[in-house]
């Protein structure tokens, strides 16, 4: 009686344990980069992870060489702190050329003009009428003065050279953040194959546990196999389907990781020629 009941349960408990091959994992999120694009390759992958890869993936795991300039490149653009970095650089040049000009504010350039002729305007007695003749005329005087304290103009040639090394300094932490961003991108795209590997070993152990799984559902319906031998195939079932589960989501975390350094999905980014 108990054999029979049993017999009767089980394909039920073997439907509700099998997961679907499509349900490796949930969509993966676009990441804010628009409703109604296709999902990013972690859903692709982990969904179908032995169907044929399209063009943009065969670049990606196959050609680290051609895919890293372009997702370097990527997140250089996108990084707030080298933008940060070009605006000071940006500020130095201009405090440069301030410096160079400053030297300006020491020069007074002054103008007069006056009506009369010689006597008139040398004339300093104001009490003494002027002396009106037909050779009187405007006259104009200009001058050119230049009050530099001694200091400044020794620690002019100074300044200058403490501004230059300054813009130096600002390009030397510019190509230091470059490099570190080089390494970081690195470090993801690595991370990312390497999860990718896991998940096609993982997916290869799933379908290997689920075809035993199904065959020794099929020898226990003939006797040849006993219960315990099914509770074991089925427990190494549901562990391997676990553990593609979570080989599925680091795969996705990874990329979601890598775009996000990037800025962009990492499809359109190769899909670009």
């Amino acid at each position: 009686m108990n054999k029979a009941l049993l017999l009767l349960l089980l394909p039920l408990l073997l439907a509700a344990s099998r997961p679907a091959a499509a349900q490796v994992s949930a969509a993966v999120p676009s990441g804010g980069r628009g409703a109604g694009q296709p999902a990013s390759a972690a859903q692709s992958a982990s969904a179908a992870p032995l169907a044929p890869r399209a063009a943009w993936e065969a670049r990606f795991f196959d050609a680290p060489e051609l895919t890293l300039p372009v997702l370097v490149e990527a997140a250089v653009r996108r990084s707030a702190e080298l933008k940060a970095l070009g605006a000071e650089r940006a500020m130095v040049r201009e405090d440069l050329q301030m410096a160079r000009k400053a030297i300006l504010g020491s020069v007074l350039l002054t103008n007069s003009i006056g009506y009369g002729n010689i006597a008139n305007v040398a004339l300093a007695d104001q009490s003494v009428a002027a002396v009106r003749t037909a050779n009187s005329a405007r006259h104009y005087a200009t001058g050119l003065n230049f009050n530099l304290p001694l200091d400044r103009l020794l620690n002019r040639p100074h300044q200058i050279a403490r501004q230059k090394l300054q813009g130096q300094r600002f390009e030397h932490l510019e190509q230091a953040q470059r490099d570190a961003i080089r390494q970081h991108v690195i470090d993801l795209y690595q991370a990312v194959l390497l999860a990718h590997r896991v998940l096609m070993l993982r997916q290869q152990s799933y379908v290997n546990a689920q075809l035993n799984a199904q065959l020794v559902e099929k020898q226990f319906r003939t006797g040849e196999a006993t219960l315990a031998d099914l509770a074991l195939l089925q427990d190494r079932f549901i562990n391997a389907s676990i553990d593609r589960e979570s080989a599925a989501s680091s795969y996705t975390t990874a990329l979601l990781q890598l775009e996000e350094a990037a800025g962009a999905r990492v499809a359109d980014l190769l899909a670009q020629p």
